[in-house]
């Protein structure tokens, strides 16, 4: 900064420039020998210095300690179950047996094929057939009425809806079938030889 200094003694005029100390020192020394009763220049004469005001850095606020960050719990593992069987029930508490195969094979018709081929036109002679085909032809040792089910299922022809009631009248009134105490179904001496022997009916 420069500072700049002007006296004047009866038009003897002194002119100074330059810093603020050499200014203050050629002052003081001209006093000293020119102007013995003069008072030396005080500082604040001199035009004051400025300093730069220092800037605060900013300030980042602390993260409050009362807010409690959301935590997500891990999702449970995902349990494998075991693959079951299907088990479709009718309305009247008919199961369908999925893994009864009524399919032809190398060595026999198939349900279907065969009650085709013996026409049976009613229930009674349906339910003989059904017997028949699942003792004689698959080998079954227990036929229950949820076989029978499964077999009308499998020709496309409505079940009766009580199927016990129509294997009693098959039972009693034809003597083709035999009921257990259990209700499993066998087949008589005389249901045998009406499927072999009469079915198809000929006209």
């Amino acid at each position: 900064m420069t500072t700049k200094l002007k006296i004047d003694l009866t038009q003897g005029v002194l002119e100074v420039e330059g810093s603020e100390t050499f200014v203050r020192n050629i002052y003081n020394d001209f006093k000293t020998h020119f102007v013995p009763d003069a008072e030396p220049l005080p500082d604040t004469q001199l035009p004051p210095r400025t300093r730069r005001a220092k800037t605060k850095k900013p300030t980042i606020p602390e993260p409050s300690t009362d807010i409690i960050p959301e935590t997500t719990k891990p999702a449970p593992p995902k349990t494998k179950t075991k693959s079951r069987a299907k088990t479709i029930r009718s309305k009247n508490g008919y199961t369908l047996l999925t893994d009864l195969d009524l399919t032809a094979n190398s060595d026999h018709l198939g349900l279907m094929e065969f009650t085709d081929f013996k026409f049976p036109i009613t229930n009674e002679e349906r339910n003989l057939v059904f017997v028949y085909y699942l003792k004689e032809t698959l080998g079954l040792t227990k036929v229950t009425a949820d076989h029978i089910f499964t077999c009308y299922k499998e020709v496309h022809i409505r079940a009766p809806v009580n199927i016990e009631n129509s294997l009693e009248i098959t039972a009693e009134h034809r003597n083709w079938i035999s009921i257990s105490k259990t209700g499993a179904l066998t087949l008589t001496r005389h249901g045998k030889k009406y499927v072999e022997e009469r079915l198809p009916v000929k006209k």
